[in-house]
């Protein structure tokens, strides 16, 4: 999406940051991995735990500019991971265009063989039962393997990022909270988020209350973050604001890494 330079404000909401930073050891101790390293040898292997890169979920609704303002921060190193493009490219993937086909038919595939992503969501996004529940096969389908592909790359996240980002619309809704250390939300008035949807997809407004209709409410959302950014004004501004968060949290985060 691209960054939007024509409003005028963007503040930051920190009430959240003594609490969690408060309790970021217990986080922490919790948030590690083992890593076999195999002996060439002999067959046996030993293990080490290795602590992984902090994760940071980024919430936001439809049109927020949340993977904008992540993307606008060039002074760390982030590992960030696009739920949504994973979910894009398993849809090349010819098993789940099996299963796609088999749940759906052929009326969601062009004629080339691929999967017409347009007549998909038409079928998946709104309020009818029907489409409720052809929503929750193509779930079915999709999210756990998004899931393992989410899992895999901050496992395997080099020791020399700052951070994994996880950018995902169905962050809480598929439960992927569960990797995140700590949760974002961008928050973006509704009017500019109308706007830039508009604007970068060719939605309608109507088009826009259907697909919010099949995730979380915006205030459930908010409740569940632990920092909040406003991106309602200047990208510069909230990218700023954003990466003060991000800063004031690895500075902890090694600090007691150092200990």
């Amino acid at each position: 999406m691209a960054a939007l330079g024509e409003f005028q404000c963007a503040t930051i909401h920190l009430s959240a940051v003594l609490p969690r930073i408060q309790s970021l050891t217990r986080i922490r101790e919790t948030s590690s991995f083992t890593v076999q390293f195999p002996l060439l040898s002999s067959g046996s292997s030993t293990s080490a735990d290795v602590a992984r890169p902090p994760v940071i979920g980024i919430l936001g609704g439809i049109g927020s500019g949340k993977s904008s303002v992540v993307r606008h921060i060039s002074s760390l190193n982030l590992l960030i991971i696009d739920a949504d493009r994973i979910g894009h490219e398993l849809l090349l993937n010819s098993e789940i265009q099996s299963q796609v086909r088999t749940s759906f038919g052929a009326a969601v595939f062009e004629d080339t063989g691929a999967v017409d992503r347009s007549r998909l969501a038409q079928v998946v996004f709104g309020t009818s039962v029907e489409q409720q529940e052809a929503l929750k096969r193509l779930e079915q389908i999709l999210h756990p393997a998004i899931r393992r592909r989410i899992q895999s790359q901050i496992e395997t996240a080099s020791r020399d990022v700052d951070a994994v980002i996880l950018d995902a619309a169905l962050l809480l809704e598929a439960g992927w909270d569960a990797e995140c250390d700590w949760l974002i939300f961008v928050d973006t008035a509704a009017e500019i988020r109308e706007q830039r949807v508009v604007r970068n997809r060719g939605w309608s407004a109507e088009e826009l209350a259907r697909r919010e209709a099949t995730q979380w409410n915006l205030e459930a959302k908010r409740d569940r973050a632990d920092f909040i950014v406003d991106n309602s004004g200047l990208m510069d501004d909230a990218a700023a604001n954003m990466n003060q968060i991000f800063t004031s949290l690895l500075s902890t985060d090694a600090d007691r890494q150092s200990d």
